[in-house]
């Protein structure tokens, strides 16, 4: 584990001495925003955003290495859906550029990484009272990301600049493993630089507090729920005085913070908007039980209706919970019940059908999945369990086809299509478009070197000669990497 540490640390500040950092367009300001801050030349200066997006890419990288991040498709697409619905009312911001993924971690805390990669760790979302409060979160931290926050620390600050920086996406990373890890690394940075780099990182939060609450109203949700949360974590810390809480050293929270997002947040002209949802409900039950500990307390108190989430949230919870013991016919009659309360949600439908497969109706659950596709044929999560029982039935070949159609069908598919196409490949024998799709799986999350590397392999494998081969080979060439 020290090891590991050590590595992150040193990965981090490596990154920093090349000097780059976050960055994006400017914030447009018009009579019904808040009084947003234009971007000037000093950090545009510093770096371009294609080293921007190439550190971030790094960053990334290391973070799958090392982090336990959520694999759950489904919770993966909703967090990245309240991120795109967030950017989608500014014509100046690109949903592609941001990129939205969940840490398993139970401690509360939220980063924002230079390229626009957001992390939320699954204890927040968990802390959460609702969907509103969660959004404001991600809205906190895109907002880090459009004003270019530590490209500006590091503009503004010269040569101990990067010092700074550096520290502070150490302490990000080294907090997922261990809170004092993540204090020490950005007490450290911050010691070794000006005061003003302390006093700049406060103006960054207020900033990217205002900036987070215009999202959150252009985004439809009530913008006094960043306040909410504000209240939500300081009465959590007053109950627990040694509950350490990593989220609030990286984004210290005053009295001042609090009243000024107060302000800002009645300023707007529609104050009331979406404030929950029964995604946010469901998916958030989904974390708490992989966080449980003690599943036949959790399972007695969602029977018992001890926990005060929806009916619908808390059937969720029981089945989940059921299938895990393996108590999949006791899954039947509560399935049903939830059907009937939430017969459209795309979640629940899976889950019905996941039901199904556990109580060896394959027939039902193929109807489900075939039903669900034909109204979202671009829905991966349904794709992802759909093929999974087509492979358990040694039915490869419906398997490719059903990842080829979503793969046409989606105007930004997932790359974890691609590796489970790949799998599909090979277990028909076909080795080359195996080493083929897996390629592409590796550029869509920006590992290029590993790309080529099963491109080659691919090459290799293909019949010489063959149009294949020559298709391969002139990805190759397109690459510069032959």
């Amino acid at each position: 584990m020290k090891s590991m540490k050590k590595h992150l640390l040193t990965y981090a500040i490596s990154f920093a001495l090349l000097g780059t950092s976050l960055g994006t367009a400017p914030v447009a300001v018009g009579n019904d925003r808040l009084n947003l801050p234009q971007m000037g030349e000093p950090a545009d200066l510093v770096m371009s955003p294609s080293d921007e997006k190439n550190i971030g890419q790094g960053y990334m990288r290391k973070i799958r290495q090392y982090l336990d991040l959520v694999t759950d498709t489904e919770i993966n697409e909703y967090i990245q859906s309240i991120g795109e619905r967030l950017v989608a009312g500014r014509p100046d911001l690109n949903a592609k550029d941001f990129t939205f993924f969940v840490v398993r971690n139970p401690e509360i805390n939220a980063f924002a990484l230079p390229g626009g990669y957001i992390g939320i760790n699954s204890g927040l979302i968990t802390a959460a009272n609702n969907e509103a409060e969660l959004a404001s979160v991600i809205a906190h931290e895109t907002a880090h990301v459009t004003q270019r926050h530590i490209a500006r620390l590091y503009a503004s600050q010269g040569n101990t600049g990067y010092k700074t920086a550096a520290a502070i996406i150490a302490a990000i990373l080294l907090s997922q493993q261990s809170a004092q890890a993540g204090q020490a690394a950005l007490l450290t940075g911050l010691a070794a630089s000006r005061q003003s780099a302390i006093n700049f990182t406060r103006i960054h939060e207020y900033e990217a507090d205002r900036i987070g609450i215009q999202l959150l109203s252009e985004a439809g949700y009530n913008p006094r729920s960043m306040v909410d949360f504000f209240e939500v974590l300081r009465r959590r810390v007053a109950l627990n005085t040694t509950e350490q809480m990593e989220f609030l050293r990286t984004h210290p929270l005053t009295n001042n913070r609090i009243s000024e997002a107060r302000n800002n947040s009645s300023r707007l002209a529609n104050p009331v908007g979406i404030q929950d949802t029964t995604d946010f409900q469901l998916h958030q039950m989904k974390l708490r039980v992989m966080h449980s500990n003690n599943p036949q307390n959790l399972l007695r108190a969602l029977a018992n209706g001890h926990i005060n989430n929806s009916e619908s949230a808390r059937l969720y919870g029981q089945i989940l919970l059921l299938m895990q013991e393996g108590k999949n016919d006791q899954c039947l009659p509560l399935a049903k019940r939830l059907i009937s309360l939430q017969p459209h949600n795309l979640t629940v439908r899976l889950l019905n059908a996941q039901v199904a497969i556990a109580n060896q109706d394959t027939a039902r659950a193929e109807r489900l999945f075939g039903a669900i596709l034909d109204i979202y044929p671009d829905h991966y999560a349904a794709v992802e369990q759909y093929a999974e029982m087509l492979l358990r039935q040694r039915r490869s070949a419906r398997a490719e086809r059903v990842i080829q159609s979503y793969i046409r069908a989606a105007a930004d598919p997932s790359p974890d299509a691609f590796k489970k196409y790949s799998n599909v490949l090979r277990q028909q024998g076909q080795t080359a478009a195996s080493y083929e799709a897996m390629a592409d799986h590796f550029f869509l999350l920006d590992e290029n070197r590993e790309a080529i590397s099963q491109l080659r392999l691919a090459l290799r494998s293909a019949p010489e000669g063959s149009n294949e081969a020559s298709r391969i080979s002139a990805r190759l060439d397109r690459s510069g990497f032959r």
